[in-house]
């Protein structure tokens, strides 16, 4: 994987820098805020100021709060977040990337901080701001601008989780008293698992069936108080706690029921759909499928923060399980960073975390765009990014606890708190098997077209490194290579969801090659942009890393399919190993961590300070 020739600078230990991220700051060298700037990509000032704000007393989190205590701290923490005004629920809209840098910022530090922060801004708030209108606006943009009125989302129902089209909760207008009646018609449609519900929520956006003159519309979204200003549950709400959970327990999570609950017509968000006093429907989106598609849109910046989220709090997991193993003697005079497996088990994962970021950082800008004709692109990127980043943090966690030993189990230290905190983020915003399949669809209907062609895989190496240019073609190849497999494999079975079905196992391989191949082609851009040789030195090597590291992972597929030799298939699992040796043996594996741009207040673990401080204490 070696394209340039690059001259190692020895180090010893990891010197983690902390608070100097400013340019020109104190501390802070060129190279790493370099790396630091075109991976955070925007308002780097803004998140200055949140890393201000986190670092105040009241976000040091207990581990012996107990169950209602978390609860009320994050609601605390929440509250001083919102007072500090770093943006208005307003610019999920008006300015989506300072809206994301800001909310971004909590996923560092707390899990249950930047979720309940999520459910609030960016679900209910940001619900209201995309499909309300100025009166919705008016009414509740600064009420959730101060956190005077908690929202939460109610999308979830106990009998429909990924199936959204599917529920089953009704709102009828009722032209004689000009409201609509909103019903839970059985317990498997009461809305489960709505964060905030359980105790603090006061507003709760509402999707239900929307039916008016005798004609179901669709699901639509209402604005609805489930509780009055001093926090008493409305008439016509039922709200059980969820209870104690696995993890998360500073979300007070619930479940609603609506009986007979009466809502005034301006209760429905109605930019995208109007009803009349008489009850006639209106809309400027004929087409009922993508009307849909436009009221569920608010889960992708949901599902980009969730991805972007598994890609920070895997920063501050690798940044402690390197510094640590930079550290931690073993046998002798080793250290365990010394050995092979260590390195592939971190510095593996770390390359991974910086392709992920830069393709998330892609997708975010072309949202931000707000080009219809790339929205649909946003949609199975931003789908297929959750999963990828989600999934590849459960195993890059595991890897840190892994790697710092016993250490790792400690609570001081960190990663087990992320670890099992953030365990649910496969799960919500959609499981990772159902939005994967939104990725790899389209690309199957693609090949589809092209079933009539040959398709020849890319002239096979023969050894000696693999160019970053053979790397992309490869896993473009995979990627086209499986859609057209799944698509013969679908039609032998009939061409139905029953044949689609019978080869999920395929059409999730689709893609997750995709996302990989994307990711890619997204971090040799960025690394291409760099042109000063000290930051783009690591760069590259970390970029060389991640495109071995994939092919070696898919290397039974080349083979299969005659794309490589056997002696570069070899040769891939020697370039993977070398280049993790590169970066212990040099000074890019600092600048690399440096460029994280970590603040100090997210890295606690006594143990990414001085392996030996549990000693003494």
């Amino acid at each position: 994987m070696h394209e340039t020739d690059m001259s190692p600078h020895t180090t010893s230990i990891v010197p983690m820098v902390a608070a100097r991220r400013r340019r020109g700051a104190s501390g802070w060298t060129h190279a790493p805020q370099v790396i630091y700037e075109l991976l955070t990509g925007h308002h780097v000032d803004l998140r200055e100021r949140v890393f201000a704000l986190l670092s105040e007393p009241l976000f040091v989190t207990n581990p012996y709060d107990s169950f209602h205590a978390l609860r009320e701290n994050t609601l605390a923490r929440l509250k001083r977040f919102s007072e500090a005004h770093f943006f208005s629920t307003i610019d999920y809209v008006r300015d989506p990337l300072k809206f994301a840098a800001a909310v971004e910022c909590l996923a560092f530090l707390d899990y249950n901080l930047s979720i309940k922060a999520g459910v609030h801004f960016t679900l209910c708030g940001g619900t209201v701001a995309k499909l309300g209108t100025r009166k919705h606006h008016e009414e509740f943009i600064p009420r959730l601008d101060s956190c005077d009125l908690p929202g939460c989302f109610g999308m979830t129902e106990l009998g429909h989780g990924s199936n959204v089209s599917g529920i089953e909760t009704s709102a009828e207008y009722d032209p004689s008293t000009e409201s609509f009646v909103i019903n839970t018609p059985n317990d498997a449609a009461s809305k489960f698992w709505i964060g905030g519900a359980a105790q603090h929520g006061k507003l709760c956006t509402v999707f239900a069936q929307l039916t008016t003159q005798g004609t179901a519309q669709g699901v639509h979204v209402f604005a609805v108080r489930i509780r009055d200003d001093d926090g008493r549950v409305v008439p016509g709400v039922r709200i059980e706690d969820c209870g104690h959970k696995m993890v998360l327990n500073g979300v007070d999570n619930g479940r609603i029921w609506f009986q007979n609950l009466k809502v005034p017509r301006d209760a429905l968000l109605d930019k995208m759909a109007q009803v009349d006093r008489d009850g006639t429907y209106s809309s400027p989106i004929a087409n009922k499928s993508t009307r849909f598609g436009v009221m569920i849109g608010g889960l992708i910046v949901g599902r980009l923060l969730i991805a972007q989220g598994a890609v920070d709090a895997s920063k501050v997991a690798l940044a402690i399980a390197i510094r640590y193993s930079r550290s931690r003697p073993q046998f002798g005079d080793r250290i365990v960073m010394d050995y092979v497996t260590h390195q592939r088990r971190l510095l593996v994962p770390l390359s991974n975390v910086y392709a992920l970021g830069f393709a998330l950082l892609d997708v975010k800008r072309m949202h931000a765009r707000g080009d219809a004709g790339e929205s649909r692109l946003v949609h199975e990127r931003s789908c297929g990014l959750k999963a990828l980043a989600t999934w590849s943090r459960v195993e890059t966690m595991q890897y840190c606890r892994e790697c710092c030993g016993g250490q790792g189990y400690l609570t001081a230290n960190q990663i087990c708190v992320f670890k099992t905190d953030m365990d649910v983020d496969v799960t919500f915003e959609g499981d990772n098997t159902v939005l994967m399949q939104q990725t790899a669809r389209p690309l199957i209907t693609a090949a589809a077209k092209n079933a009539g062609s040959m398709l020849s895989p890319p002239a096979t190496g023969h050894g000696g490194g693999c160019p970053i240019r053979r790397a992309q073609a490869l896993m473009d190849f995979r990627t086209d290579a499986l859609a057209r497999q799944a698509h013969v494999e679908i039609a032998r079975a009939g061409g139905d969801e029953a044949a689609m079905n019978q080869n999920l196992d395929i059409v999730i391989d689709v893609g997750h090659a995709s996302m990989e191949a994307f990711a890619l082609r997204c971090f040799t851009d960025a690394a291409a942009s760099v042109v000063d040789a000290a930051p783009r030195e690591p760069l590259m090597t970390a970029l060389r890393l991640y495109a071995a590291s994939r092919l070696e992972r898919a290397t039974k597929f080349y083979l299969e399919y005659g794309a490589m030799r056997a002696s570069e298939a070899a040769q891939v699992r020697k370039d993977v190993n070398s280049l993790c040796g590169e970066l212990v043996s040099s000074r890019q594996l600092e600048l690399l961590v440096e460029g994280f741009g970590l603040p100090e207040c997210a890295i606690r673990a006594p143990i990414a300070k001085d392996w030996r401080a549990l000693g003494r204490s």
